[in-house]
């Protein structure tokens, strides 16, 4: 429960504020995952916003509901959670619409099982006094105010005018938050410290400002976890979600790998010129890529030598030869080279023969090129991504 009287002030206060945050919340749908350039988990998506996939990519969105729908490249089309009569459409529904413009799209079931279909449990809300952020509260919710990292003479909260000071026993990490001082959808309290906060010029509170706290009240019960996370992060409560959102994320889906080139997904080099290539992953891995020539030859190119490792996170693009300063992929003879890569959710160098980390750029021996597959199902378990890319060369 919040602490003490707050529960019952909250009631009374949700009851004028549950139509119009019930709308605000309806827009938009939370990026979940994704394997295109330029979008991250977390990232909310609102009505009308023009939306790029490029060949091959993916993105998956966490819609109000709790569900989730996938759309794949190559895509270039506005995002509308709302069906032809305007009513907020499911990831079925949504699906199905996106089809019928002749686009890659589809529903992933299984969201609700994951999270649970009942509203999510009581919280304690550990809110930092020391860094600005928003939190979103339920009425059973507990909010906690952790004590400021650095020492201070005073803290205390400031909120149109008004001060409220706060003390944490000695050794104590934490303090409820005070009854008696109400929380309301959208209010923001500034975080004062040192003595200064006690001293009023001309009628106005002053002191150093350590964080503003913003709090959204959640006034309509969310039908799932998922549901619930998908509301907190379109209220803007992004920092508070972002570790179940990674949990979510690894719980409903698939890895998925994203490979290309500097010059696209359909390139062409001279022999002996140097690939650009381009890789990037919905959940955080590792990864590990070979490039098969026209002439049989198949070379370990990542990690071999890489600066970092393989480790490969998610949703950041890696140009494996420029950033990672990998073995420099150069293309083989005429004909098509083919590139192929592996995203493991550890690292499985150690499990790998030495030949497929080898920075020497020696061709493996065939019965392993041939074994390939194989090898990395065996070291990477059933949650193995793959990804391949061909090359022209000419």
């Amino acid at each position: 429960m919040l602490p003490r009287s707050l529960p019952a002030i909250i009631a009374a206060l949700l009851l004028g504020c549950a139509a119009g945050q019930a709308a605000r919340a309806a827009e938009g749908a939370v990026l979940l995952s994704a394997t295109a350039p330029g979008y991250a988990p977390g990232m909310v998506l609102a009505p009308g916003e023009r939306l790029r996939l490029p060949d091959g990519a993916s993105m998956t969105l966490l819609l109000r509901s709790g569900e989730m729908l996938r759309l794949r490249g190559p895509l270039e089309t506005r995002f509308d959670p709302t069906l032809p009569g305007g009513q907020e459409g499911s990831a079925a529904a949504l699906a199905g619409a996106f089809r019928l413009r002749g686009l890659d799209a589809s529903a992933i079931g299984g969201t609700r099982a994951t999270l649970g279909r009942r509203s999510p449990p009581p919280a304690d809300i550990a809110v930092e006094t020391d860094r600005s952020g928003t939190w979103c509260l339920r009425p059973a919710d507990t909010v906690w105010l952790l004590r400021p990292a650095a020492e201070r003479t005073e803290i205390a909260l400031r909120r149109r005018g008004s001060l409220r000071r706060l003390a944490w026993p000695a050794g104590a990490a934490r303090i409820e938050w005070p009854g008696d001082l109400t929380i309301e959808d959208g209010d923001a309290f500034e975080v004062m410290a040192e003595g200064q906060a006690r001293g009023e010029i001309r009628g106005e509170i002053r002191g150093q400002v350590l964080a503003t706290l913003t709090f959204r009240v959640l006034a309509t019960p969310a039908p799932s976890e998922a549901a619930a996370l998908a509301q907190g992060l379109l209220l803007g409560c992004r920092e508070q979600h972002e570790a179940a959102l990674r949990r979510l994320a690894r719980a409903s889906l698939p890895p998925e790998l994203w490979l290309s080139t500097e010059r696209g997904r359909s390139p062409v080099y001279a022999p002996a010129e140097a690939i650009g290539l381009v890789a990037m992953a919905g959940q955080d891995g590792w990864l590990y890529c070979v490039s098969a020539r026209s002439d049989g030859g198949v070379v370990a190119v990542f990690p071999a030598g890489a600066v970092g490792g393989a480790r490969l996170p998610a949703a950041a693009p890696a140009s494996l030869s420029a950033q990672r300063q990998s073995l420099a992929l150069r293309a083989g003879p005429r004909g098509t080279e083919r590139v192929r890569c592996w995203l493991a959710e550890r690292d499985i160098g150690p499990a790998l023969p030495p030949a497929l980390l080898d920075a020497s750029g020696t061709p493996l021996p065939d019965g392993l090129a041939e074994a390939l597959d194989g090898i990395f199902e065996a070291a990477g378990g059933p949650r193995l991504a793959r990804a391949a890319l061909e090359i022209r060369v000419e």
